[in-house]
């Protein structure tokens, strides 16, 4: 069986109504993302990158799971709905490559992200003595190889094999979500977990995506690679959508590892240069006020 009908959401089923339509939509999803997505992704990898320079573990892991969106979007495959209705199918070539490397990368550095998000809670040590800029950096490096073996399972034709890979996260992101909230909420700890709503609202946000954006097409493929694949015909042309939509909503991850509105726009030289010119001035009235004061009393 060829790969792409493997991979491909649409299934060769003989559904003809409505495939012109998922055809515009996807269309239409390509050019959103597209115009809305890449730069949005730009601006986060600039800011977590700002981040970085802070000696901050999550933005490096953040940053090549933004990047993996750009693998996503640039690699498209460009089959459509009424061509996989058909048994002939396009072949795997660099461009359908690309883009299931770049939804493997997506869902391995989450893992990373929330992994790192759970390790801040539970063992705050590890962050103060492991998780240094080149320490983490040097693991994202590695990290990226898993993606290669994961999608190499898909192109010899191990499909199970590939599809258990890509649920083995599930029950990670939960683990780490629900004994994140154990230890924030339900134990007594001498000193508090600083910024704990949004370490839980990182995780949270992080197993919503996986859920609901790719654990559709992890599903699709196990059946179609178990043979069932006539029962998901309508599963596959909804997982294909969903993974289209992952670079338009990781951009927001970003914004949970800031200190808000005010870190953002720190990470612009003009509003930085505003913010201190505005630091100077108050540092120069409260001068010039003591000045008058004690030329006052004497």
């Amino acid at each position: 069986m060829d790969t792409t009908t493997i991979l491909d959401g649409n299934n060769t089923a003989p559904h003809s109504n409505g495939t012109s339509k998922v055809d515009q939509i996807q269309e239409i999803i390509r050019w959103i993302t597209f115009a809305v997505g890449l730069p949005g992704i730009g601006l986060s990898i600039y800011l977590m990158g700002m981040q970085a320079k802070n000696g901050k573990a999550a933005p490096v892991y953040l940053i090549s799971l933004l990047a993996s969106d750009i693998f996503n979007i640039l690699g498209r495959p460009k089959a459509s709905a009424e061509d996989t209705k058909n048994t002939s199918m396009p072949s795997m070539d660099i461009s359908s490559l690309i883009f299931y490397f770049g939804i493997i990368s997506n869902i391995v550095f989450m893992v990373c992200v929330a992994q790192e998000r759970y390790l801040l809670v539970t063992c705050p040590q590890y962050n103060a003595f492991c998780m240094k800029f080149k320490q983490s950096s040097m693991i994202s490096l590695a990290v990226w190889a898993a993606p290669f073996a994961i999608l190499f399972l898909a192109y010899q034709g191990y499909f199970v094999l590939f599809s258990i890979a890509l649920l083995i996260p599930l029950p990670l992101l939960v683990f780490f979500f629900l004994d994140s909230f154990r230890v924030i909420w339900c134990t007594k700890q001498l000193a508090p977990v600083p910024n704990r709503n949004k370490i839980l609202g990182m995780q949270m946000a992080i197993l919503s995506n996986y859920s609901m954006l790719y654990l559709p097409f992890v599903l699709n493929t196990l059946l179609k690679a178990l043979s069932l694949s006539s029962y998901v015909y309508y599963l596959g042309l909804v997982a294909d959508l969903l993974l289209y939509l992952g670079p338009l909503v990781d951009p927001f991850l970003s914004i949970l590892l800031t200190n808000g509105i005010g870190d953002i726009l720190k990470a612009f030289p003009c509003c930085s240069r505003t913010n201190t010119e505005e630091n100077m001035e108050i540092v120069n009235t409260d001068t010039v006020e003591t000045v008058s004061g004690m030329l006052t009393m004497l």
